[in-house]
């Protein structure tokens, strides 16, 4: 699964790089199985997403293991 993430993510896409996920900067773009941001959804609606769609992740808050099971899923629980 290829997962683009905002600008200050990288720390949390490192440690999703260990559990195996392929990940890049959003600027780095290219086709996306998943777009992780935090502060603003709009620049991930840039991203291209793969042939199954690209799911948009609100990783604010998230550790890896939330946001790796998130991905997994294919989708986020309710924030509130």
């Amino acid at each position: 699964m290829r997962v683009l993430y905002e600008r200050g993510l990288a720390p949390l896409a490192a440690e999703l790089s260990a559990l195996g996920f392929e990940t890049a900067a959003l600027e780095d773009g290219g086709e996306a199985d998943a777009v992780l941001f935090a502060a603003s959804a709009h620049a991930a609606l840039r991203a291209r997403p793969g042939p199954g769609g690209a799911l948009l992740l609100n990783a604010r808050g998230m550790n890896a293991a939330q946001a790796a099971n998130a991905l997994r899923k294919r989708a986020q629980g309710p924030v509130l």
